[in-house]
Formats: C-alpha cells, sequence, structure tokens
C-alpha cells in the first residue's frame, strides 16, 4: 500500500471507530434495571411500574403549529382554507442513571405516552 492508500485507510477507520465509539442518539425502547422492556407507546404509570422512580425529571413546553383544514360556506361557494395555529404541548423527560458501566436512558413522554427514548453517556450511579 502506498503512503497516500495508508493514509486514506487510517482516516476511514478512525471516521468509523469515531461514528461507532459515541452513544446512539435514539431508540424505540430500553431494559430498565430491572430488566423489564419499555418501548415507544408505553404510559407513564406503566414505566414507573417497570423501572421505578427516575433519578431526575425536567418538564418543559413546546410550541408546535398545527394545521387546521376549515371549510366555509359563503352563498352558494364553499372554500377550504387551512389555518395555523400555535399550541403548547408538555413534555416530560425522565432519566435513568444505569450506572457506570450502562449508558443513560432520556425517556420523553407527551400526553403520558413514551414518544422516544435517547442514550446519553455512561452512568454515574
Amino acid at each position: 500500500m502506498t503512503l497516500g492508500g495508508t493514509m486514506r485507510f487510517s482516516l476511514a477507520l478512525l471516521l468509523l471507530l469515531g461514528t461507532l465509539s459515541g452513544p446512539a442518539l435514539a431508540d424505540s425502547g430500553f431494559r430498565c434495571r430491572t430488566g423489564r422492556l419499555v418501548s415507544v407507546g408505553d404510559r407513564m404509570s406503566d414505566v414507573l411500574d417497570r423501572c421505578g422512580e427516575p433519578d431526575a425529571v425536567f418538564e418543559r413546553i413546546e410550541k408546535r403549529k398545527v394545521k387546521h383544514k376549515i371549510t366555509r360556506r359563503v352563498g352558494n361557494v364553499e372554500e377550504s382554507v387551512s389555518e395555523e395555529q400555535e399550541v403548547d404541548v408538555p413534555i416530560t423527560e425522565w432519566t435513568y442513571d444505569m450506572g457506570p458501566r450502562a449508558f443513560t436512558r432520556y425517556v420523553i413522554f407527551e400526553a403520558s405516552a413514551v414518544v422516544n427514548v435517547t442514550t446519553g453517556e455512561y452512568g454515574r450511579r
């Protein structure tokens, strides 16, 4: 292999290892310390039952734009229009620190149901 080929191979290997070494950004679920599974769609009460109390709880409000299609009648003419409205969506995020040999898990809830699970760095407990 030539010097240029070796450098390209080393760079490609470095980039591959860099992408593999970081934790995953989003998952469809995870196993609690108890070994029980939590998945997208599970209710908040089910997660509490399976995993116990979270290590941290954060609540926030996200503003989202929602479009509604409205049909109006003016005289004999029917007209459909879209109206956009900004709504507040309450978000709750539970953190489960899985310990120094496992990744921290963040469980995101909307309307008391899991909508996303993300993975952070190694835990600290």
